[in-house]
C-alpha cells in the first residue's frame, strides 16, 4: 500500500508450505518505478528473512551484490563478502511494541531508514510516513493492530540511525 500511494509500481507473490497454517510462508515483493512484467523472481537484491528456515532456504536467491536482513533474534547469518548484511533483533523489539508478530513492521522500519540515509543502496522503498499512512488501509477497523505497528515501525527506524 505505502509504496503504490506513493506512486509506484507493486507486485505481491506469496508462497505458502503445505502446511499453511503454522507452515513456512514467503512473498516475492516488487518495488518499482516502472511496469512489473512478471511477479516471479529468480533472483532478489534484498532478502528480508524472519528465521533461520527461510535465511537457509531462500538466502541464494539474493544476488551479489545485493541486501540481507536478518531477523538476529531467530537467525545465526553468515559471513557475507559480496553482500551487505544487517542484523536486527527484530522479534524482541516487536515484543517491546506490543506484538512479537510485527517484526515485520520493524524489519520495514529499519529499510524505510537505511532509504533514507542511503537512496543509492536501496531504491526504491517506501518513507516511514507512507508505511504509517497505509496501516489503516491494511488493518482495517483494528486501531490496536495499527497503533502496535506504528510503535514497531518507529522502533525499527531509530534501529536504522
Amino acid at each position: 500500500m505505502a509504496g503504490m500511494n506513493e506512486g509506484r509500481e507493486i507486485s505481491c507473490y506469496p508462497i505458502y508450505g503445505a502446511e499453511m497454517r503454522g507452515g513456512y510462508a514467503f512473498a516475492t515483493v516488487i518495488i518499482s518505478e516502472s511496469e512489473i512484467p512478471s511477479p516471479i523472481v529468480s533472483r532478489a537484491e534484498v532478502g528480508l528473512f524472519l528465521d533461520q528456515f527461510a535465511y537457509d532456504y531462500l538466502r541464494p536467491m539474493i544476488m551479489e551484490p545485493g541486501i540481507i536482513v536478518a531477523n538476529s533474534d531467530l537467525i545465526k547469518p553468515k559471513k557475507e563478502k559480496k553482500r551487505n548484511l544487517f542484523s536486527i533483533s527484530a522479534d524482541s523489539i516487536a515484543q517491546e511494541a506490543g506484538d512479537r508478530r510485527s517484526a515485520n513492521m520493524v524489519i520495514a522500519g529499519f529499510l524505510a531508514r537505511k532509504a533514507e540515509k542511503h537512496p543509492d543502496l536501496l531504491r526504491p522503498f517506501p518513507a516511514l510516513n507512507s508505511l504509517q499512512e497505509a496501516l489503516p488501509t491494511v488493518f482495517p477497523g483494528k486501531a490496536n493492530a495499527v497503533a502496535v505497528s506504528e510503535k514497531a515501525l518507529l522502533s525499527g527506524y531509530r534501529e536504522g540511525a
